[in-house]
């Protein structure tokens, strides 16, 4: 198809739900193709939906309801992949590691995803001062509160010498992050195996014992 839309089909009619999934499958492959989500417009969006850029209104808002929706997904997606990892493993450090593991890999498999994500990570205004603020808008934090109550579990379990668990979720998932960022940028470094290499990044700043 070509930029200039002489392809596109007619707006389709009483197709509301299947127009919104087209809408959002465009979004997503224009993430997948640019790597992020920084260029994302709506012209593109309808575009690649082979829809008039008017016709997105009847669905969402504007470029922000599209891609709070699309990476609200996303983080389903992550949440779901570590939740799935861990669920086999009994010894808190062991599922700790396992599902650092499956962050890991879902971050190199899904590059794009993973960038966009973090692209448009907002922290709420911190209206309580006794409660440390999530570093994610609450709809999204409980992929952040599975990494601090996993790392809890290993403190508790006395296989960590963790004191404060919030503070090293952070440095744990600072870890991960810088890890998986400086693979996708410098590919041909020469990185450890990822797996082993995230392992020992977690051992570290989980203050894990064994």
């Amino acid at each position: 198809m070509d930029d200039h839309g002489s392809n596109r089909r007619r707006n389709r009619r009483g197709q509301g739900a299947l127009l919104r999934e087209d809408i959002l499958a465009a979004a997503t492959a224009l993430i997948e193709h640019d790597g992020h989500a920084g260029e994302l417009t709506l012209r593109r969006i309808a575009r690649e939906a082979e829809i008039t850029a008017p016709s997105i209104y009847a669905h969402f808002n504007d470029l922000a309801d599209i891609l709070d929706t699309v990476l609200n997904g996303y983080f389903d997606d992550l949440r779901d992949t570590i939740a799935a990892a861990t669920g086999s493993d009994t010894e808190p450090d062991r599922a700790l590691l396992a599902g650092c593991r499956a962050y890991a890999r879902f971050a190199m498999e899904r590059p794009g995803r993973y960038r966009a994500l973090f692209n448009r990570m907002r922290s709420p205004a911190n209206t309580d001062p006794d409660r440390p603020e999530l570093p994610v808008p609450p709809r999204r934090a409980d992929v952040f509160q599975a990494l601090v109550d996993a790392v809890e579990a290993t403190a508790t379990a006395g296989l960590s010498v963790s004191e404060d668990p919030y503070e090293d979720a952070l440095a744990v998932w600072a870890a991960m992050h810088g890890a998986v960022l400086l693979r996708m940028s410098i590919a041909n470094f020469g990185w450890p195996d990822l797996p082993e290499f995230v392992d020992t990044l977690v051992t570290r700043t989980a203050r894990l014992t064994r």
